[in-house]
């Protein structure tokens, strides 16, 4: 069989359970007939189904079918070029073991990275792009392009022909997005989601910064301003979206942090995990905001593992399954409509268990 350099990274790594040595392969953990505990008792957790792996190749082609000519991605099929847009299918290709040079989707993503890259040689200093008012900018905040470019081309780093060429074009948005950062530790509070934004702008830099990028910002201020904006509003609900997208989505940061254990954590966690449990909403009416949540909490619950990895994963994994479209792509239902950008949020939430990027250990 034929196993890319990521898979077989991503599979040889000792630090990896049972059943992500055999996803690394492509094989089933269920080929384990279970994940035994210490008393030789058998879970009925399995982080990868059948469905979720046929949703991810359903997803896939929708994907493909957004890609336009010069190999950007626009927020729909047949759309103009959207950065973040490129950048989150990047990472949804390359959460699935392809690189720019193997892999079933390499040419693909060779085509996304090099348009990514265009856009940072006639960049200005202070972002990505001069555009203003995307969907991205209203609701993430204005450098949300830059954001999700950094963290497309920090996991692509090593992984595509010229290296250089990658380094120098992270290099600048790096810069820009450092540049942007306030005192106060975060990216402004002027679009519809700026926890949102913050939380985004740091996993970048943390990202980065883990592929052995010297980036500098204030991540303790960040972590800071998370921790009293989170605990502000810990013990007051201002609807599902709130404690969904503009709270919960701060405990990636506080636990990279190792600020998992704050109050502020351990509520936002537990009010989310029962929303999600209880309720179908944040999935049957969620945006592009909620599909990001999803993305960044799933993450931090893989890096935690145990207890919250079982309740957490399963939840989402089947939720996001049942509200997936016949064409393979999710709907944004209000602010971040954009289906590309909801279906590449929604492939790294199903391929997280694949454990193929290095973010997933940041």
């Amino acid at each position: 069989m034929n196993i890319s350099r990521r898979r077989l990274i991503a599979s040889a790594s000792t630090a990896l359970p049972a059943a992500s040595l055999l996803s690394g392969l492509g094989l089933h953990n269920s080929c384990l007939g279970g994940v035994e505990t210490t008393e030789g008792n058998k879970k009925d957790f399995i982080e990868t189904t059948k469905a979720s792996e046929k949703a991810v190749e359903k997803a896939t082609a929708f994907i493909k079918r957004t890609q336009n000519r010069d190999g950007s991605c626009g927020v729909d099929i047949n759309q103009q070029s959207d950065i973040g847009c490129t950048s989150m299918c990047g990472l949804a290709l390359l959460s699935q073991g392809n690189t720019p040079i193997e892999g079933r989707q390499s040419k693909e993503l060779k085509k996304m990275r090099d348009f990514i890259l265009q856009q940072t040689k006639s960049m200005p200093s202070d972002d990505i792009t001069s555009a203003t008012g995307t969907q991205l900018q209203r609701k993430i905040g204005r450098h949300a392009h830059s954001f999700f470019a950094a963290l497309f081309l920090s996991q692509i780093v090593g992984e595509a022909p010229n290296p250089e060429a990658t380094n120098n074009g992270l290099r600048k948005v790096v810069d820009a997005i450092v540049k942007a950062q306030t005192s106060n530790g975060d990216w402004g509070t002027t679009s519809w989601a700026p926890t949102l934004g913050t939380v985004t702008g740091w996993v970048s830099l943390r990202a980065c910064d883990f592929v052995g990028m010297r980036v500098g910002g204030a991540p303790e201020k960040t972590t800071q301003h998370l921790l009293k904006t989170m605990a502000s509003s810990a013990n007051q609900s201002r609807g599902w979206m709130h404690d969904l997208y503009k709270n919960a989505a701060g405990i990636r940061v506080l636990y990279a942090m190792k600020k998992e254990n704050e109050v502020a954590a351990k509520t936002t966690f537990e009010k989310v995990l029962r929303l999600v449990t209880t309720d179908n909403t944040p999935f049957t009416q969620a945006g592009g905001e909620e599909f990001l949540a999803f993305h960044l909490i799933t993450e931090t619950m893989l890096q935690k593992g145990g207890k919250d990895w079982e309740k957490w994963y399963p939840v989402v994994r089947d939720k996001l399954i049942d509200v997936q479209n016949r064409d393979g792509s999710w709907t944004g239902h209000h602010c971040i409509t954009s289906r590309t950008f909801c279906t590449a949020a929604a492939i790294l939430v199903l391929t997280s268990p694949n454990r193929f990027l290095p973010i997933s250990q940041a």
